[in-house]
């Protein structure tokens, strides 16, 4: 019964008595989640913003059957989605942000402290109000489970994290900053403030290793480091080992691989993959080099075509890359080497929505009487 076939569940408990019981019993779910071992990918969130309109935050479901909560979410800004959550900025709204668990339905509403305002909108860009005017914001922002020891198969309904880490200028200055809401506390943490000239890729992916937070910068392949438990700083840049500098594509950060760093570009007709193992205080080293050939992945006329074909996702645990070409949207499976066209949009972020059904699920009836 595969994981992204959760229809298959229903099937079985509708075979006969014995195997409804067997599905519904409570100790059915902890054993299938852990014989599974990642959640599987139910789908993806991505975004649409018609010119001069609001921002719609869209769900394509890749299973059998999607989350009782996924759906379309007009004037939601879809940021993250990790551990079972998705995170959204919500501009229209009395709240700043919005987390939800999109096989429950639960949901959390959140304001920001005005200290994190210089986070949410940086005057590097524009003016701050300007910002707020266009529904966009500025920083990098993650969702995490804070659930201690937890393993990630089963988030739902345990506390969580949201992190967001920026840039401004202060003066003639180059700061980053950083802070941290905890749902358990429902707070915020004092700002963390460090001077640096690495500006934050506020529309990146970020990474999470434990409790610490990894956020991409723009203008080259550095990574900054925010351990959200020690509340500290640290910047680390990516480990190339390229003769020709010229030839080296900017990298971006896909997310975790083998609990490593996982940086990801494309040069016609390949992919490129390097992981980096993160230390316990930022600490970087170099762990491997991976060259994927698109040509039996991908149709012809896209590897021929001058426009770019770049990596906007990455399925954590399944192994599954997201391309975005011209003809529309790409997955490819790491392992295999399999790709399959899953979306005729021109998409530039996409972020898999990964979870089991069977956290959610109410005891059934084992007999003939309900």
């Amino acid at each position: 019964m595969p994981a992204d076939d959760p229809a298959c569940l229903v099937r079985a408990a509708a075979g006969c008595i014995s195997w409804r019981g067997m599905v519904s019993d409570p100790s059915f779910a902890p054993a299938y989640r852990l014989r599974r071992g990642a959640p599987p990918m139910l789908g993806f969130l991505y975004d649409d913003r018609p010119a001069g309109e609001h921002w719609i935050s869209h769900f394509l479901p890749t299973a059998t059957s999607p989350p009782l909560a996924a759906r379309d979410r007009q004037h939601r800004h879809a940021l993250d989605s990790r551990h079972g959550l998705a995170l959204f900025y919500t501009p229209r709204s009395h709240a700043h942000f919005l987390v939800c668990d999109l096989v429950t339905g639960e949901h959390w509403e959140i304001r920001a402290d005005p200290k994190c305002y210089k986070i949410i909108w940086s005057n590097l860009l524009q003016e701050m109000h300007s910002l707020r005017e266009n529904e966009q914001i500025s920083c990098n922002a993650s969702v995490l489970c804070a659930k201690d020891g937890c393993d990630h198969r089963d988030c739902h309904g345990g506390p969580f994290l949201v992190a967001l880490v920026g840039s401004d200028v202060e003066g003639d200055t180059y700061m980053n900053h950083a802070a941290v809401y905890s749902s358990a506390t429902r707070e915020w943490s004092d700002v963390t403030s460090v001077e640096q000239e690495n500006v934050i890729d506020g529309t990146g992916h970020s990474a999470v290793v434990g409790n610490t937070v990894y956020a991409p910068c723009v203008e080259d392949d550095s990574v900054v480091v925010y351990n959200t438990r020690e509340k500290k700083l640290s910047v680390i840049a990516a480990p190339l080992e390229v003769e020709d500098q010229e030839q080296q594509p900017y990298l971006d950060l896909m997310g975790l691989e083998d609990g490593m760093l996982l940086f990801a570009s494309v040069v016609k007709p390949r992919l490129y993959l390097w992981t980096m193992e993160a230390g316990p205080r930022g600490a970087a080293g170099w762990a491997r080099r991976r060259v994927i050939e698109l040509g039996p992945l991908l149709p012809l006329p896209v590897l021929e075509d001058k426009s770019d074909v770049s990596a906007v996702g990455f399925a954590e645990g399944v192994c599954v890359i997201f391309l975005k070409t011209r003809v529309g949207l790409y997955t490819m499976e790491l392992s295999p080497g399999k790709g399959k066209k899953v979306h005729r949009g021109y998409i530039n972020k996409v972020m898999p929505y990964m979870s089991f059904y069977t956290g959610a699920w109410e005891p059934l009836p084992a007999s003939d009487e309900a």
